[in-house]
């Protein structure tokens, strides 16, 4: 089946003939919106299907003020190989570093020291253990408004972006690697401004967070 392409504008099917790679130019006969054929081919991939059925670890709500929440968690397989990881690496640290201080009932700043990256590394394993286990993506839309936030409880980080009528919402790659293929993320584009997020989600979650927006913007 060939590819179908849609207006970032209005979400009309664009007709073949309406597309020219050569130029990089798509018209889109219903709203009269020229636009770069890349740009619309990276939007034929986000489509409003998969809001009739969230995927596994989705959670949507309406909020006190008319806004779209969507809140995003799964365990991923790591943590059967993080978590026997992590308390492997802290039995280290503790057994080697701080238990014979600990025995010998002082502590001793100069034998801590070859212990700190251990200390270094427990902290950070113990914080991606935790993320991964209670962790979440949040989504909030709301009147134009949009934000997301990534973190464990209250503690995290929130960014925040802007979307209207001829926002574009597609998935693009990132430079974030796993098993050597680039990861794809949601990306909002404002004129020249991109908001990319989800890097890191499963692709099934990537994709209801585009639709989402898209069917915000709609």
């Amino acid at each position: 089946m060939p590819a179908e392409y849609h207006c970032p504008y209005c979400r009309t099917t664009i007709a073949m003939e309406d597309v020219n790679v050569a130029t990089d130019v798509a018209l889109c006969r219903n709203c009269g919106q020229v636009s770069s054929f890349a740009t619309v081919a990276g939007v034929a991939d986000v489509s409003l299907a998969v809001l009739e059925q969230p995927p596994k670890g989705i959670r949507v709500s309406r909020n006190v003020h008319g806004g779209t929440k969507v809140v995003y968690r799964r365990l991923p397989r790591m943590l059967l190989f993080l978590v026997p990881f992590t308390v492997l690496w802290t039995g280290l640290w503790v057994g080697d570093v701080v238990g014979p201080q600990i025995m010998g009932g002082r502590f001793d700043v100069g034998l801590s020291l070859p212990g700190l990256p251990f200390l270094i590394g427990t902290i950070i394993l113990v914080t991606v253990v935790l993320f991964c286990a209670f962790g979440r993506w949040e989504m909030i839309l709301q009147r134009g408004e949009g934000s997301v936030f990534v973190g464990l409880g209250p503690l995290g980080r929130r960014r925040r972006f802007a979307y209207n009528r001829t926002t574009t919402v597609r998935l693009t790659l990132t430079d974030l690697i796993i098993n050597e293929v680039a990861q794809a993320g949601v990306c909002v584009r404002n004129d020249d401004q991109e908001f990319v997020f989800g890097a890191t989600m499963k692709e099934e979650a990537k994709q209801f967070m585009a639709a989402t927006i898209l069917h915000a913007i709609d």
